[in-house]
């Protein structure tokens, strides 16, 4: 039963502070929420992004050895000559998609009503794998939390999102047979060449 008490302290249901209203901040905002699939789409949109520059920095300061691979005279592969220019813009480019992909990171947390600080998780090893997974399959809250209310997930980030889970399964795939294909390598006593 309602008071009409002039004085009484008004009562306010958080839940529905941003009924109706969804987040519109800017993706590169580390004081937004991201779905899933937004948040899939932006690692692959930014993750490509990052390396076609690389490579177009290697080819052109680099000389091209990073698209012509070289061997010894045992048919080892020789690591690319990478010149300076080359190497300071694969850093620059390096370090700018790291800082962007920790706002990403944010982002994802605040989804489920967790601490950005939680992003620092990232910087240990192999339990950033398993925190990265957590992050691809974790729900975030269907309504508004501490960090605002959902943002939605526009049709072009969904259909860029569902690309980057395929080149995910693809990479990891890869990585799998690779990794069997050096220990079959390794079983037969390296001799896998022609002899």
């Amino acid at each position: 039963m309602e008071s009409n008490n002039p004085y009484q302290t008004p009562s306010t249901d958080v839940s529905v502070q941003y009924h109706g209203e969804t987040d519109q901040t800017s993706p590169f905002s580390p004081s937004g929420r991201f779905g899933r699939l937004s948040y899939i789409a932006w690692i692959t949109i930014v993750g490509v992004i990052s390396n076609i520059v690389s490579t177009i920095a290697s080819a052109m300061f680099g000389g091209g050895e990073m698209l012509v691979p070289t061997f010894d005279g045992q048919g080892m592969p020789v690591p690319p000559d990478i010149h300076g220019a080359a190497l300071a813009v694969v850093s620059i480019v390096s370090l700018i998609t790291l800082v962007v992909f920790v706002v990403f990171v944010i982002r994802r947390c605040h989804d489920f009503n967790g601490s950005g600080w939680l992003s620092l998780i990232a910087l240990i090893p192999l339990v950033n794998l398993v925190f990265f997974i957590y992050l691809w399959f974790k729900r975030g809250d269907e309504g508004a939390n501490d960090y605002g209310p959902p943002r939605v997930t526009p049709t072009w980030e969904t259909v860029v999102g569902f690309i980057g889970v395929v080149l995910i399964v693809a990479m990891l795939v890869l990585v799998v047979v690779g990794a069997i294909g050096a220990l079959m390598v390794a079983a037969s006593g390296g001799s896998g060449g022609i002899s």
